[in-house]
C-alpha cells in the first residue's frame, strides 16, 4: 500500500501502525501465486543469499488493493481457501518512505 502523505512515524513494526492503516478493513486470501520465499540480504556482497528468512503472500485488502504480508518460514496454506475472508494473527506494520509493510504470525479464516 502506498501512502499519500509523508511518513511521520518513527520506529519499526507496531500494532498501532497496522490498526491505523488497516484496522477496519476486510482481508481476503489470494493464494493462487502461493507463498514466496523472502531471502536474507548480504550487505558485504550486496546481494540476496540462499537463506530463507520468511515467507510472503499477497492478500487483497478491501478498499486498499493488494498488500504483501510477511509470515514465518513455518507457515503453510493448508487451512486457507482461495478468496476466503481471513484474519491476520498478531499483525504489525511499519511505514517507510510512504510505503506500508505488514507482517503477521499467521492467517486464519474469519468468523
Amino acid at each position: 500500500m502506498r501512502l499519500n502523505s509523508l511518513n511521520k512515524h518513527k520506529g519499526g513494526y507496531s500494532s498501532e501502525t497496522f490498526n491505523k492503516d488497516f484496522g477496519q478493513r476486510r482481508w481476503f486470501a489470494t493464494i493462487g501465486g502461493g507463498l514466496q520465499d523472502v531471502r536474507a540480504w548480504d550487505n558485504d556482497k550486496n546481494r540476496y543469499t540462499d537463506q530463507v528468512i520468511a515467507k510472503a503472500l499477497d492478500l487483497y485488502v478491501e478498499g486498499a488493493g493488494f498488500q504483501r504480508v510477511k509470515l514465518p518460514t513455518s507457515f503453510n496454506l493448508a487451512n486457507i481457501a482461495e478468496l476466503s475472508e481471513i484474519e491476520l494473527v498478531n499483525p504489525t506494520a511499519c511505514e517507510v518512505r510512504g510505503n506500508v509493510y505488514v507482517k503477521a504470525d499467521g492467517l486464519k479464516e474469519a468468523n
